[in-house]
């Protein structure tokens, strides 16, 4: 279980948050029995068990894309979870600003979270400071192989004549704190970013398990909570 929080810290009040994943999302339409608030590949019981339940397949993908969301940035909030093995869901648990992505044993699954996919965001990053930050705050590193590549990818001044798309991946490897600095991203206007997305491939890692969030620049702080994570997880297991 690799627990990871995307976290962009450091401390005033001109931070952007990105999520702060107060707004879960919808039930899922497949599994209407159980009413799940998650996204899902793989094979999920509608229900208490199964049987009587139904079992109900992913094998391609699954997405929840929502507006008006009063903790994201430009309100819109596109989640896709791609199927590569196995089992694997994600739901959000506001009362810790989490994002979680949960793997059945043997499973792989690759995540993608993008703001400002339809409606431009046009928000000046500028007042922040210089660097994204991951940090992976706690997990279990026993579940290899690793890595689990982290790519995030902006883009600024949508259809203008200035218009440019940039991306950085890390490695996430250990328990460490992960850097993505503005000048890595070639060409873009911090002044004026209308979209950002965060890639987490866990095509190449078995059964992990890992919580982010929230999404902020630099410029904030967020402490660190206690975890009940061995709660969280056997909730969708």
């Amino acid at each position: 279980m690799v627990f990871v929080f995307l976290l962009f810290a450091a401390g005033s009040p001109l931070a952007v948050t990105i999520d702060g994943f107060t707004d879960v999302y919808p039930p899922n339409i497949d599994l209407p029995t159980g009413g799940y608030e998650i996204i899902f590949v793989g094979t999920m019981c509608d229900g208490g068990a199964c049987p009587p339940g139904t079992l109900v397949e992913h094998l391609v993908s699954d997405a929840a894309y929502q507006t008006g969301l009063a903790g994201a940035l430009g309100g819109e909030r596109t989640a896709v979870i791609y199927y590569v093995a196995g089992t694997a869901n994600s739901n959000i648990i506001p009362s810790y600003g989490w994002m979680t992505m949960n793997h059945n044993a043997g499973a792989s699954a690759i995540l993608d979270l993008t703001y400002g996919e339809f409606v431009d965001l046009s928000t000046d990053f500028t007042p922040s400071a210089s660097m994204f930050i991951v940090t992976v705050a706690t997990g279990d590193m026993y579940a290899g192989p690793r890595p689990v590549p982290c790519t995030i990818t902006v883009t600024s001044g949508r259809g203008t004549a200035e218009e440019a798309t940039a991306s950085m991946t890390l490695d996430l490897i250990n328990e460490a704190d992960y850097e993505f600095p503005f000048a890595n991203f070639g060409g873009i206007d911090f002044a004026d970013i209308d979209m950002i997305s965060y890639n987490f491939d866990a095509s190449n890692v078995l059964a992990v398990d890992f919580g982010i969030g929230p999404l902020r620049t630099d410029d904030t702080t967020v402490p660190t909570k206690s975890s009940t994570w061995g709660k969280v997880k056997s909730l969708f297991k």
